[in-house]
């Protein structure tokens, strides 16, 4: 804002009064004068890492990671998706999709001489969205007309460097699994009852650990079995209700000071105004936020295994002025 300018002539809060009750809290923790805070990946220090390097205890990896279809062969296949989320959007009162969220471009170049042959590749992609998995920067979601940290929004068209930041402070930490669909009882959570504070705190107590902060919350809703049942998950870029963790789960997230958060399902909008609740923590807390995790098979794995812990590793690519990144996030265990 201009020095003639007032928070009141930019129009209301764009953070509801809990949201701010948070940040301010925060800052006045967190916030050093004249230094950038990096939020929650900071919590991420060497006593974080070597909690999750003691979950390791079988030498086997899992891959958090929904494929990214860029076959030619199936991307018909994607456009009956495409379809099938326009008539469920339809049917909640969207007339129109958001025009390349969450999109792919692959363009693959093959050159064969003789008996030698190179490939090569160009690649173009909207990070955000519902369905690819990525990591969002302190970029992504913004109040005051900034960032986190604090940040001035006008960064991000010069020099803003939170990816870089991330990626050089290594994203590795002990990652908890909390099953909420097994605490409840239910294939997957439902857009009429989002995930609550009490059942993360039963969930968690399930797991048997007690948290600590840097860790990384991984935090299973069903996703999975909900779109093989047949459910299309509904675009953030539209403020309908939608399975996933409201007002109440999100002060939870933000009291447990995780270093990042792993997730299927996202923000449930459960307020008059669709706002996203925990994607706000994003400005509120700095928090580092993977969307679109693939986490039943890994549910069902820890499971057998008998644990719920492992250490997690999620490496963004650093990309000055980036707002997200594509990301493979993986748990040893």
């Amino acid at each position: 804002m201009t020095e003639s300018q007032t928070a009141d002539d930019l129009g209301p809060d764009p953070l509801a009064p809990w949201l701010r009750e948070i940040a301010d809290a925060h800052e006045a923790a967190r916030h050093v004068d004249t230094v950038q805070c990096r939020g929650s990946v900071a919590l991420i220090d060497e006593a974080a890492r070597l909690r999750g390097v003691a979950q390791v205890k079988l030498g086997r990896a899992l891959s958090l990671e929904r494929e990214i279809e860029t076959r030619p062969g199936r991307l018909a296949d994607g456009r009956e998706i495409a379809e099938a989320e326009k008539r469920d959007w339809q049917r909640l009162g969207i007339d129109e999709l958001p025009e390349g969220h969450g999109s792919v471009e692959l363009a693959v170049h093959v050159g064969i001489y003789g008996r030698h042959a190179h490939g090569g590749e160009t690649i173009k992609y909207d990070v955000h969205g519902v369905h690819n998995t990525h990591l969002d920067g302190l970029s992504h979601i913004g109040a005051d007309n900034g960032w986190h940290g604090p940040i001035p929004a006008a960064a991000s068209r010069t020099d803003e460097d939170t990816m870089v930041n991330w990626a050089q402070h290594g994203i590795a930490t002990r990652g908890v699994l909390l099953d909420i669909a097994a605490a409840r009882g239910v294939d997957w959570i439902t857009a009429e009852e989002p995930v609550t504070a009490a059942e993360l705190d039963t969930a968690l107590a399930k797991t048997g650990v007690t948290l600590a902060p840097g860790d990384a919350l991984i935090i299973y809703q069903g996703r999975d079995r909900y779109e093989a049942a047949g459910h299309v998950y509904p675009s953030g870029a539209a403020a309908v209700r939608r399975p996933g963790i409201g007002e109440d789960g999100a002060k939870w997230i933000a009291a447990q000071q995780p270093g990042l958060v792993l997730w299927d399902f996202h923000d449930a909008r459960d307020n008059p105004g669709g706002a996203l609740e925990v994607h706000s923590l994003i400005y509120a807390i700095g928090l580092c936020l993977v969307d679109n995790c693939l986490l039943g098979p890994a549910a069902a794995t820890l499971k057998a295994a008998g644990t719920s812990t492992g250490l997690l590793v999620a490496a963004p690519t650093a990309i000055h002025r980036s707002t997200g990144v594509l990301v493979n996030p993986l748990l040893l265990y």
